[in-house]
């Protein structure tokens, strides 16, 4: 299927203007040599222009010459994206949002839908990749830029383009030998610092492609490899954790959202009760930190034996392995003790809660607050993505046919996975007397920012070995790992005719068989004594209850505390001092005693097998002024999913004679339950993309389409897991507020695959060589659209003997997923391009977006109204550039609006607005050698996101990644 319409057989009968000629001749040798191919009755005198100006020329004629709604990025020059990332150069384009990981973006998102709705493909097929937990989002944090020559956003579909994006497809095109000079090339070598790393690490990027003097046979070999140290700083409140004590606001049912029974009134130490207010259940500070390599091998060859006969073969791998840890300081439930709560401070309002202070001796005696709660985590991880394709083509005399078979696969998650625990009092050490390393404690909200106040002599005090409690049930090693395969198969035939205004009838079919594998592991360390074959002959096998944490062999805290809190704390949050355990020290001390012993768990894993069939026909059309495309896209979906559902029962924690901590069976108890379903899917889609060349500069564009995506792996295929909590356990953590009940989360096996009618209607004015300006409206109907949500779900359940009687169930809170329905996002995009004759030049586009409230419902029952997730109000992009002889400089400036993210509480989850500068330059030596340098995030930009839309006191999250500096050279030839 092809996946461009920039060098279609259409483009040859078209009328060329005098700016058509100028826009072309502007760009780089490869594309006019591809161009100058197709246009076979035209002699045009090729000029070769390389940088800025020559590939913003190039986005520019692409949006021109197709018939459909496209936007266009290009290299500037071999080897040279405009920037380090696709999806940042992507943030760019018209209606585009991308997501950033570490300060890297990752998922593009189009329209104000979300990225699991953006279809991502390279040279025209899916491209796996999985970083552990499986998405069917592209993370473009895997994928080097300097192995893409191009990239085209699909907004209106064709029926030859694969489905899949509702929101948009994106082409990733990479270079091909025979397109490029015999003998020609790439080598750029940079350095990058960040802020927040202080750090400086090297990244080296080669491309080599050869091709005879017949330009018969080529071949393109390419490698990069890249050190990064990222790391992310934020604070806020943990996820599901606002909780409100009054008169509870109810959903669209008029049920209590926020499960009232819970919390009765909050009480200090002065006997104040706080009733009818908002508060954090759990206030954190957290410290993540990264160190990634990435590697990227391309290897590409073209064969033509004959005029008519082209061979090729595709390999592209990638790998991406990171140590992550992450260092949490947290003011969880059991804070909310009056032996503990000294003080408590409101909003303006009087109704939110925007600061609590804490003391060991607030009773009067000296307690066990156990506060603050010293958490972490570390996990060694690799992501490997490979795909392999086979092309052939054959040039009849009025048809063209292809096939492509081909396999991509991708592979992740971690090799070690640690979580460890600790608290600031003795608690669980077996000591008679209270020992508390951290006497006070403290947080506030202000200025969009969580300030944490801890004793400053707590880290002292946990080294000297006063307090520092271990927490064997926060502490465990388990992991998740995925595969994600699929092979494919199509075959496409073009014929050229001349029946009317036809002129191309394309007709294809494609094969998809995909399968995805997620499974669960644990690393159980052990005594060296202990006899692991009869652990395995036992009824349960080994379990977590043998393992080092349960058999008090956790390290004490004074040996694996670093000697200083964490420094550097650039943004994010504020905090006086931040313990974090040091993970070197952690994994020596239990390698050093215990012996390693991995456990898959059979019964928690999911599987998704899909099988796609797919057939389109297609007609091209062109009639004086008129040209477009007019065909349907059949697809069928066959899918199975299966996923082991764990039902835990948490029946007593503490001996109550003996204060020692309960295991095995009288402690808990698990169930598994294996859940298959099965479905078949038929969707009819077709489409209508129409062009007017109303004058030599002017374009009038339309489209009406009918598309579908599928739903999210996680989303569909997740296991339920519900927690049963007795009033025995409730009872052993009755200074923790944990409440007896259930409890759960879990995917919904019957969400639907997203819908979507839309239409676009644009004008484009092309009024002087490598300038123009459009306006386009847009308008999406969509059903089915999936939303996160928070909810209180009642069921019947069959009870579990001598435990939970049989009968109706209240699972609260429950986190699932639900489809959306009769959604809209409507909205306009403006953008213009113009470039002086001084050598600078200017890019700008806006895109409002105006979206409905929408049901949500979960089997069946509307539990909610949402906005279409992911959905922003608005996004403004803007770049500046100049471009002399020698030297060549542009920043960016990327403005997205409000961002919908989910549901919580019965409320929905808004990103503030963010904004960041991005500055860009060069310098050329000579014509193939030059120094670079960029600055990624000049306005150290902060990402907040808040609860509700009434107020901005309920802040979530606020996250800070840092400023990030690059400095290299560029030597092409």
């Amino acid at each position: 299927m092809a996946t461009s319409t920039c060098y279609s057989p259409l483009a040859a009968s078209l009328r060329f203007s005098v700016l058509s000629l100028s826009v072309f001749s502007a760009m780089n040798v490869a594309a006019a040599e591809q161009l100058t191919n197709t246009l076979t009755e035209k002699d045009m005198e090729v000029i070769e222009v390389r940088g800025i100006r020559s590939s913003m020329a190039e986005n520019l004629a692409v949006k021109r010459l197709s018939s459909s709604v496209v936007d266009a990025i290009t290299a500037e020059d071999i080897g040279k994206f405009p920037d380090k990332n696709v999806a940042d150069s992507l943030a760019r384009v018209p209606g585009v949002v991308i997501d950033r990981e570490g300060g890297e973006g990752s998922t593009v998102s189009i329209r104000g839908l979300s990225s699991d709705l953006t279809y991502t493909q390279l040279n025209g097929n899916f491209i796996a990749s999985s970083p552990g937990e499986p998405s069917r989002s592209f993370d473009y944090a895997l994928l080097p830029s300097a192995m893409i020559a191009s990239v085209e956003v699909f907004k209106s579909p064709e029926a030859r383009l694969d489905e899949g994006g509702v929101g948009g497809t994106v082409l990733m095109h990479s270079r091909k030998p025979l397109d490029m000079e015999a003998n020609s090339g790439v080598f750029n070598v940079e350095t990058t610092y960040a802020d927040v790393t202080e750090d400086y690490e090297p990244q080296f990027t080669g491309l080599y492609s050869w091709k005879n003097d017949s330009d018969s046979v080529g071949f393109l070999l390419g490698y990069t490899r890249q050190q990064r140290t990222n790391r992310t700083l934020s604070g806020g409140t943990d996820a599901n954790v606002w909780r409100y004590n009054g008169a509870q606001p109810s959903d669209v049912n008029g049920n209590a959202v926020n499960n009232s029974n819970d919390w009765g009134a909050v009480t200090d130490a002065n006997g104040q009760n706080y009733d009818d207010i908002w508060f954090p259940q759990v206030v954190r500070s957290s410290v993540v930190n990264e160190k990634r390599e990435r590697e990227g091998v391309q290897f590409s060859t073209q064969w033509r034996p004959t005029n008519r006969i082209e061979l090729g073969f595709n390999y592209f791998g990638f790998s991406l392995q990171q140590q992550r840890s992450e260092s949490h300081v947290d003011m969880p439930e059991w804070a909310l003790n009056p032996d503990f709560l000294t003080g408590i401070t409101l909003d303006e309002s009087g109704t939110i809660v925007n600061g609590m202070d804490y003391s060991a001796m607030a009773s009067g005696v000296e307690k066990d607050m156990q506060l603050p709660w010293l958490r972490g985590s570390y996990v060694d991880e690799e992501s490997t993505s490979d795909t392999f394709d086979f092309n052939l083509s054959y040039e009849g005399d009025n048809f063209t046919a292809r096939f492509v078979a081909g396999k991509t696969k991708a592979k992740g998650g971690p090799k070690e996975s640690w979580q460890a625990a600790y608290k600031s009092s003795n608690a669980g050490e077996g000591q008679s007397n209270v020992e508390n390393a951290s006497q006070s404690a403290a947080w506030s909200i202000s200025d969009d920012r969580i300030s944490m106040q801890i004793d400053p002599n707590t880290l002292n005090n946990l080294l000297a070995g006063v307090g520092g409690g271990r927490d064997a049930g926060s502490s465990n090693s388990s992991f998740v790992r995925s595969t994600l395969a699929e092979n494919y198969y199509q075959a496409d035939v073009d014929f050229y005719v001349d029946w009317g205004i036809l002129t191309t009838i394309r007709t294809g079919a494609k094969y998809r068989d995909a399968s995805l594998h997620r499974e669960t592991g644990n690393n159980f360390f052990l005594d060296p004594s202990f006899d692991i074959a009869a652990g395995e002959a036992s009824a349960g096998g080994i379990t977590q209850f043998d393992s080092y944490q349960w058999n008090n062999g956790m390290p004490a805290a004074q040996d694996v505390f670093n000697s200083a809190g964490e420094g550097n704390i650039a943004g994010g949050f504020n905090i006086n001092l931040m313990p974090t355990i040091n993970w070197h020290k952690y994994r020596d001390y239990i390698y050093s005693n215990y012996v390693p012993y991995t456990r898959i768990e059979d019964n928690f894993v999911y599987d998704i097998a899909e099988q796609i069939s797919a057939f389109y026909l297609q007609g091209d059309f062109e009639y004086s002024d008129l040209r477009g495309n007019l065909g349907v896209r059949v697809v069928q979906t066959k899918t199975t999913s299966a996923s082991t559902d764990l039902y835990t029962f948490l029946l007593d924690e503490t001996d109550d004679e003996t204060g020692e901590p309960i295991t095995g069976d009288d402690r808990l108890i698990e169930q598994y339950q294996l859940i298959t379903q099965q479905t078949t899917d038929t969707h009819v889609l077709p489409s209508l993309n129409i062009a007017w060349d109303a004058s030599d500069d002017v374009v009038v564009r339309g489209a009406l389409a009918k598309v579908m995506s599928r739903p999210d792996y996680g989303d569909l295929g997740s296991q339920q897991r519900i927690t049963f909590v007795s009033d025995e356990w409730a009872a052993d953590r009755a200074a923790f507020n944990e409440q007896p009940g259930f409890s759960g989360s879990g995917g919904n096996k019957n969400l639907k695959a997203f819908e979507s009618v839309q239409a676009d209607l644009s004008v484009e004015y092309y009024y002087a060589p490598g300038s123009a300006l459009g306006v386009a409206l847009f308008h999406k109907k969509v059903d089915n659209f999936v939303v996160p949500l928070v909810i209180d779900s009642q069921r019947e359940f069959a009870g579990q003997a001598g435990i939970v009687d049989a009968g109706t169930i209240t699972i609260s809170p429950y986190s699932t997923v639900g489809n959306g329905s009769d959604a809209v996002s409507k909205g306009v995009e403006v953008f213009i391009q113009h470039a002086f004759e001084s050598g600078f030049g200017i890019y700008a586009n806006y895109t409002y977006n105006n979206t409905n409230q929408a049901d949500v419902t979960v089997a069946g029952e509307k539990f909610a109204e949402s906005p279409l997730i992911g959905s922003a109000d608005y996004q403004y992009n803007t770049s500046v550039y100049y471009e002399g002889d020698s030297f060549n400089i542009r920043a960016s400036y990327n403005k997205r609006g409000e961002t919908v993210l989910g549901i919580n509480s019965g409320l929905n989850v808004y990103q503030d607005p963010y904004q960041q500068v991005d500055v860009n330059a060069a310098y050329n030596f000579t014509d193939s050698f030059s120094f670079t340098a960029a600055v990624i995030n000049l306005t150290q930009s902060e990402s907040v996101t808040r609860l509700g839309k009434d107020t901005d006191a309920r802040l979530l999250n606020t996250s800070y990644s840092g400023r990030r500096y690059y400095a290299g050279f560029n030597y092409s030839f």
